[in-house]
């Protein structure tokens, strides 16, 4: 790997304003005559109160809340999640400056200071090129047949560099030959290690390369042609090169078109297939969580290219649950976000292919927004015609509407529920102005009186999930991870002491809340209903007390902020700023 000499960097850095180059991944706004704010782009970081600058004069960057920063060269390593050397390649790029010759005295000095990195990176492309030749091959009938079944042409199949995996040996032979170890093959993840030796990780499957924004292939996705019992997609494991939580499938034909127009918005899949389904008929601005669990770093990342997405997950009830989850995510990110509907068990390479690109364009001018799919969700399953059934329907719209901060829109939607559930907009105003909910009598129900609200936001429910797996004594339930812990809620904070101070049977909880507290233990001794096996719960668990201590360190934060603001002396502010960068640094390992 080349090094780089200091005045090659300086003339790279005068050529890329840090400004200019960050102002591409945020919406920066200037503050005073040399500072610029925006909310972090950073991956992994997400806040909706700006505290990431940039000083022009200085030519730096640095997050007050995650704590990151440096010069612009920095600025590109953290944000594209790539090294020194890319980092240069990329802004070298953007200033039109060849990179220097290299410094290294002799080729064999070369070879050997060569980055593992790159070599992984080649062995990938190599495997993307055999399983491509492979479809040439006469034992790829099956494969063949199968892509033509989905509809997709020879076009579209080089596009996206589709292939195939004959058997469990050909790649590692083909590797072999052209001079891999399998070490190597087995740290870049196109190969396992089995009982007979290094095997194709993917074997017999139909390969699906995935590349990451910056052109090269970090995975595949392999996918079974027939049902074997287990689980049809298969993705490479995680890797030095290959993070799942940090991808978006098609993010680099996204990245060519960003280059050449602006992007009014970009739809979001689960799948390969729906992505190149969609693609294969028109819509190329499409990319894939390549599952449906979007992540935080994959909504960081589609920031760069569009501040409106479509999400278009299958319509079925995870896909639809996944959906939520999803918007919540690009929500909080900033994005505007709407949900496309699709028939119920359908995927959109279905749609496409049962009804064609026409249809599929008409469901995408019918999106919904957020608000608006969440209400339709309530609805689903309900009959309004049912006393009951129309007062939790009630009950769970105005519990949402509470949390529409727009006044316009909050009535607007106050219209559309009482249109729905035949009650009147002005019962259903006062209802949500007082807080509870009332079906007139000539609906044929009493008032229903809401006694207290029960919050849902995340922590909340993470609070709860912890507080219910030690009272009932969950194997996983490990009493020494959350001693320290502290709760947001009097009621959860009262049950957490009693709970840990010594074993106590849920029964006897109820005398020690008292009436004021009896919903919300309720709520605590219901989460059981939503966990299903030890090892599903036991993850649940871990999570929930990340959640809940990622809180804790938060709120310290704050206060430490405050105590080093209007501290005076010297000598404990600096002790302040250590506890500070200590609580920071364990906030970002969570």
């Amino acid at each position: 790997m080349p090094t780089f000499d200091e005045k090659f960097i300086e003339e790279l850095k005068s050529k890329n304003n840090i400004v200019e180059v960050v102002s591409r991944y945020c919406n920066l706004v200037r503050k005073g005559s040399s500072n610029y704010w925006a909310c972090c782009p950073l991956p992994g970081h997400t806040e909706k109160t700006p505290s990431f600058t940039v000083n022009e004069p200085g030519q730096f960057y640095h997050c007050f809340g995650c704590g990151k920063g440096g010069d612009v060269i920095k600025f590109i390593q953290e944000v594209e999640t790539v090294d020194f050397f890319d980092a240069v390649k990329m802004l070298a790029e953007r200033a039109k400056m060849p990179l220097p010759e290299s410094d290294f005295e002799s080729e064999e000095q070369a070879k050997k200071a060569r980055n593992k990195k790159e070599r992984l990176y080649s062995l990938m492309r190599e495997s993307a090129l055999f399983y491509a030749k492979n479809l040439s091959d006469e034992r790829a009938g099956v494969w063949l047949e199968y892509l033509l079944k989905r509809g997709l042409d020879s076009k579209t199949v080089r596009h996206f560099g589709l292939g195939a995996s004959l058997d469990y040996y050909g790649l590692v032979n083909h590797l072999k030959s052209k001079g891999y170890t399998e070490e190597e093959m087995l740290e870049s993840g196109a190969c396992a290690q089995g009982k007979k030796g290094v095997y194709d990780f993917q074997a017999e499957r139909l390969i699906v390369p995935i590349i990451s924004s910056m052109g090269k292939v970090i995975g595949f996705g392999g996918r079974i042609l027939e049902d074997k019992g287990f689980g049809k997609y298969k993705n490479t494991s995680e890797t030095t090169l290959f993070n799942k939580k940090n991808v978006l499938y098609n993010v680099n034909n996204l990245k060519k078109i960003r280059q050449e127009t602006d992007l009014d918005y970009v739809i979001m899949v689960e799948g390969y297939m729906d992505a190149i389904s969609l693609h294969s008929a028109g819509f190329t601005n499409v990319v894939a969580s390549m599952g449906t669990s979007l992540t935080l770093s994959q909504a960081k990342l589609l920031k760069r290219y569009t501040n409106k997405v479509l999400v278009s997950y299958d319509g079925d009830g995870a896909g639809q649950k996944a959906t939520i989850r999803s918007l919540d995510i690009f929500e909080n990110e900033g994005f505007e976000v709407k949900v496309v509907k699709l028939p119920d068990g359908l995927d959109p390479d279905d749609v496409i292919r049962k009804y064609g690109a026409e249809s599929y364009s008409s469901l995408l001018s019918k999106a919904e927004p957020l608000i608006d799919f969440k209400l339709s969700l309530i609805k689903k399953g309900k009959d309004l015609s049912d006393a009951s059934d129309k007062r939790k329907y009630l009950s769970e719209c105005l519990e949402l509407l509470k949390t529409v901060k727009s006044e316009f829109l909050r009535e607007e939607l106050l219209i559309k529920v009482s249109t729905i559930s035949g009650i009147s907009y002005q019962s259903l105003k006062r209802d949500l102005e007082s807080g509870s909910v009332t079906i007139p009598k000539n609906e044929s129900a009493e008032k229903i009186e809401v006694k207290q609200t029960i919050k849902t936001d995340g922590l909340s429910v993470a609070e709860r999930a912890v507080l219910w797996a030690v009272i009932n004594s969950a194997p996983y339930a490990d009493k020494n991870l959350i001693l320290d812990l502290y709760f947001s809620d009097p009621v959860r904070e009262k049950i957490f002491e009693s709970i840990t101070i010594s074993e106590i049977e849920s029964s006897k909880l109820y005398s020690i809340v008292g009436e004021i507290g009896l919903q919300e233990l309720n709520a605590i001794l219901s989460v059981g209903d939503k966990i299903d096996g030890e090892e599903q719960g036991k993850k649940y668990f871990n999570d929930c007390v990340k959640v809940v201590k990622k809180s804790n360190l938060s709120e310290d934060l704050v206060s430490l902020n405050k105590l080093y603001k209007d501290e005076i002396d010297q000598t404990k502010k600096a002790e302040l700023a250590k506890l500070i960068a200590q609580k920071t640094i364990e906030i970002s390992k969570l």
